[in-house]
């Protein structure tokens, strides 16, 4: 089988509410996170379409941020993102069990940049699609159709992994099997209906 996973919440943690309160200290830390990464500008980081620098100035143009905060902020996430061992675990089994291991993961330049020079796992995929690099970010069909095709692979051969409700869905409809991530644990079970795994 063809083991696809997301990577942010998946494989790497992702919380940006965590992320502005190691910047700042101040009770607002929940709505500063809303303002800077719920925001569409993130998703046009994702998209590849807005870069960072870019992003800082419209996020202190539209609020009250100053702008060393807004920056230092946007610049601690590639730090944050560091590896979940019980994930990592489980994608190094299925890769020793004779598994084709993919990434379809809705990330920016910067950050994916990151990862590959610091993620012990990031050579162990056979192939990855970032978003930033092919300007599509999930749930949009077309970018898991980008990852089947440029692959070579089958729909029904593919077990897609992502913690995203919405993004499970779209995979869903696109006939891929798919395990809607809540821990490493969850996802091992789940597998085991796609699966041989060792007990």
């Amino acid at each position: 089988m063809n083991i696809i996973f997301d990577i942010g919440n998946v494989l790497v943690k992702w919380d940006p509410v965590e992320i502005v309160r190691s910047v700042i200290t101040n009770p607002g830390a929940v709505r500063v996170a809303e303002h800077l990464f719920a925001h569409q500008d993130w998703h046009e980081i994702d998209r590849g379409t807005l870069t960072i620098p870019e992003v800082i100035q419209r996020a202190v143009e539209r609020t009250d941020i100053d702008e060393d905060i807004v920056a230092a902020i946007y610049h601690a996430v590639p730090a944050s993102l560091t590896p979940i061992p019980e994930s990592i675990l489980l994608l190094k089994q299925l890769k020793q069990a004779g598994h084709s291991i993919y990434a379809l993961s809705n990330m920016g330049h910067d950050n994916a940049a990151y990862l590959a020079e610091t993620a012990s796992f990031w050579g162990d995929f056979d192939a990855k699609v970032i978003s930033a690099e092919v300007k599509l970010i999930k749930p949009d069909p077309a970018i898991y159709e980008y990852l089947l095709n440029k692959n070579g692979l089958t729909n029904s051969d593919c077990i897609f992994i992502d913690d995203s409700l919405a993004n499970i869905k779209t995979a869903e409809n696109l006939g891929i099997k798919s395990i809607h991530f809540h821990s490493a644990e969850q996802a091992r079970d789940e597998l085991r209906s796609y699966i041989s795994w060792p007990e």
